[in-house]
């Protein structure tokens, strides 16, 4: 793989933030954590999400488009698979939801499947649930700074926080 492959960024809509992972295997029982940062980019269908280790080093690069998706690896190594969803659990233990965020980051839940709306604000679509935290300094219908998922599994059960920093382009 050529030097700096993980770090290209496909030109389109990016936004850039933060993230903490919480998550627990069913089976196993094995819980664990790890916060960074994230870089989202979507250029007509095709995604793509870099992951990074607190110290801004790419852990893993996702991506997913009309060909099929697939992971690499800070190594090298490079996983395909049919959905990036599958792929982020076979590979990294818990899932991404890699087509959903596509809206959540915007703030919005279409292009997924039926949407619930919980008594406390909250919404779940696709087993997701999905709080959106506005921002405070943000206009009214603005997309959120903070968006909060939960996964109950199986096979892992999933607590996501993401905090958008930057958005660009689009």
């Amino acid at each position: 793989m050529p030097p700096g492959a993980l770090d290209r960024v496909i030109e389109g809509r990016t936004i850039e933030g933060r993230m903490s992972v919480r998550y627990k295997n069913l089976e196993s029982q094995k819980e664990d954590a790890l916060s960074g940062r994230f870089v989202w980019t979507a250029s007509g269908d095709d995604l793509e999400l870099s992951l990074l280790d607190p110290l801004g080093q790419t852990v893993a690069l996702i991506r997913s488009g009309a060909a099929g998706s697939s992971i690499t690896f800070r190594d090298g190594k490079r996983v395909d698979g049919a959905t990036p969803e599958a792929l982020t659990q076979r590979t990294l233990g818990w899932t991404v939801p890699l087509r959903g965020l596509r809206s959540w980051l915007e703030g919005r839940t279409d292009g997924g499947g039926a949407v619930t709306k919980l008594d406390d604000g909250r919404l779940r679509q696709d087993n997701w649930t999905i709080r959106f935290v506005p921002n405070d300094a943000a206009a009214a219908g603005s997309a959120p700074r903070r968006i909060d998922l939960a996964y109950p599994g199986p096979p892992a059960e999933i607590d996501m926080r993401l905090v958008v920093d930057q958005r660009s382009g689009g």
